[in-house]
């Protein structure tokens, strides 16, 4: 069974390097070597990718391509190991929270969380919750708290059932305090991801911060077809669809379920929503979405298309006259 070979077109995409910097790295360091096709193209093999991705990790924490292009893939991977264990052993406590009150439902959390004492921690975003409200709470307390829990599993000071235990009950938390009586949300947001979406505790907190900015969120999960948007868009009255991208999973096929969406959902606007959304300019171009790389940029968006769909016209048929 042959190789799958990747044009340069698809690495950018995977990489998220540009094909003149693949070229560059190509061409001055010897980075990779890609074969060719019949009538010249680039080539490049999966070693070829993931070998692009690691480079693109270790430069993007400082080291200069020079001195480690030519490292293998083992090699690569040892030295992002001991790259980021340095630095998690530097950033663990700036990722504490600064202000008196929340630091002290942090330094808390972080007991219960390493005696796994759920009741405890309950009480402890019980009291947050009523300070900070949903999103600060997420924002100010649950954020640094799982980050710290992480860097401390690279560490080995805490293991991944502590993690998980967490995380599945800071989810539980804020499922049941989301669904209690609110005032009505006229405005709707379908939020889908069309591939896949291993966090979903990121998802629940951008349907906390489309209701803090006076939209309903209708949250259908992951691996959502483009017919399955059409349907729950139609069906649940939405005026508003984002659409979420993973910078973890596998995005390969995005662009192709992208041109699918736009085709059922013609005029309405479609945010999509990542860190990682500028990797997809030309598709996004081609589509005429709204590129929102954060949540500062969503609220701003939210509120300028509130205000559009608020003042949306309504058509009036005219009756039919009496005869």
């Amino acid at each position: 069974m042959s190789e799958t070979k990747h044009p340069i077109q698809i690495v950018s995409r995977r990489t998220g390097l540009s094909t003149d910097v693949i070229r560059a790295w190509e061409r001055r360091y010897k980075a990779v070597k890609p074969t060719r096709s019949s009538n010249g193209r680039r080539l490049y093999s999966d070693n070829d990718v993931k070998k692009l991705m690691l480079l693109q990790r270790i430069i993007s924490g400082g080291r200069r391509i020079g001195d480690i292009a030519k490292l293998n893939i083992q090699n690569l991977e040892d030295l992002i190991e001991s790259d980021e264990s340095a630095t998690i052993v530097k950033t663990s406590l700036t990722n504490r929270p600064s202000t008196g009150s929340v630091m002290e439902h942090f330094d808390g959390s972080i007991e219960a969380i390493r005696e796994l004492d759920a009741t405890k921690l309950i009480q402890l975003f019980e009291i947050a919750y009523k300070e900070l409200g949903p999103v600060f709470l997420l924002e100010d307390l649950f954020a640094p708290l799982i980050q710290h829990v992480r860097d401390e599993c690279k560490l080995g000071s805490f293991r991944q059932s502590q993690e998980k235990f967490v995380v599945e009950l800071m989810k539980s938390f804020l499922l049941i305090n989301s669904s209690k009586v609110k005032k009505p949300l006229n405005n709707k947001i379908l939020i889908i991801s069309p591939i896949s979406h291993n966090d979903n505790l990121s998802m629940l907190r951008l349907c906390l911060v489309c209701e803090d900015s006076e939209w309903m969120p209708i949250y259908v999960g992951t691996s959502t077809s483009a017919d399955e948007v059409l349907f729950s868009y139609e069906q649940g009255r939405c005026d508003l669809l984002m659409v979420v991208v993973d910078p973890n999973g596998n995005q390969q096929f995005l662009p192709n379920e992208l041109r699918k969406i736009r085709s059922l959902i013609k005029d309405d606007e479609i945010i999509i929503f990542g860190d990682t959304a500028s990797s997809y300019q030309d598709v996004i171009r081609e589509t005429g979405f709204t590129s929102v790389n954060n949540i500062g940029e969503l609220r701003l968006a939210l509120d300028r298309i509130k205000v559009l769909t608020e003042f949306k016209p309504v058509i009036l048929h005219a009756q039919p006259e009496q005869t």
